[in-house]
């Protein structure tokens, strides 16, 4: 794990090197890790052995991505899920002398659609974060509990950037994890090796013979579509009986 502000690459191949567009490429912690905490939905890839299409055949280790809830605490991302799932059983073995599985995490958060005049030089604005780690199976009552409310209350929006701070809390609003429940999820600690960030920003960059066309700048149109995020008002259960949560009104007003 880097104890360092920042992940920069010592090689051209270090695996976080951003290769295409290279000044886009950010390696610093509070980049990559505000990105990380302003996400829902992260999308996790792993090695699992697996057969295409004959089951005779010998498995080979093939890739695999999920979409999952996560949050970040510190250096480590947590992940959760049934403690049977192929997720939980690729990434948390329970064997101490097995070599640790390599796991890769990316966030990505789309600003909008960047159309030029060749179609070529289309583009998104965007903030993508890439992390590297090797997946645990969290073993400890209180980490395990702790994960999972960070979790609960990341996926319910209440870290996102509209409310200011981490007072909303969702986890604590709940009905209490039983027995069961918390015998029946596994947790994954991803403890972040290295890490890179990737952001774009601004208008469409066309070739300047384009750019000087007053013949294709009447024609084509070019520029930025924004796009945001935007949360519409609650639909309750059938059987709640309680307002809704205050942290909904600054997701609200957000959109």
């Amino acid at each position: 794990m880097s104890t360092q502000p920042e992940f920069t690459p010592t090689t051209s191949r270090s695996i976080n090197k951003v290769k295409r567009m290279p000044e886009r490429g950010k390696y610093d912690k509070p980049t990559i890790y505000k990105i990380l905490d302003e996400g829902l939905v992260a999308h996790v890839g792993f090695a699992l052995p697996y057969t295409v299409e004959d089951a005779s055949q010998e498995p080979e280790d093939w890739p695999l991505v999920m979409p999952m809830a996560y949050s970040r605490i510190e250096d480590t991302v947590y992940l959760h899920g049934y403690i049977s799932g192929r997720l939980i059983k690729a990434l948390g073995p329970r064997n101490s002398d097995a070599p640790r599985p390599k796991v890769n995490i990316t966030v990505t958060h789309l600003d909008g659609i960047v159309y030029a005049i060749n179609p070529f030089h289309n583009s998104f604005n965007y903030r993508s974060a890439c992390v590297f780690g090797y997946g645990r199976l969290v073993t400890d009552p209180e980490e395990k509990l702790t994960a999972l409310k960070y979790i609960t209350n990341q996926a319910s929006g209440c870290f996102l950037p509209q409310h200011g701070d981490r007072t909303a809390d969702r986890w604590e609003d709940s009905k209490p994890p039983g027995k069961i429940d918390l015998q029946s999820t596994g947790v994954i600690a991803v403890q972040i090796e290295t890490a890179s960030a990737k952001v774009r920003a601004g208008a469409p960059k066309d070739d300047k013979e384009d750019v000087s066309s007053e013949e294709l700048n009447q024609k084509v149109w070019s520029g930025v579509l924004p796009i945001r995020s935007a949360y519409g008002p609650a639909e309750s259960s059938d059987y709640t009986q309680t307002a809704t949560p205050e942290f909904f009104d600054a997701l609200m007003k957000s959109g």
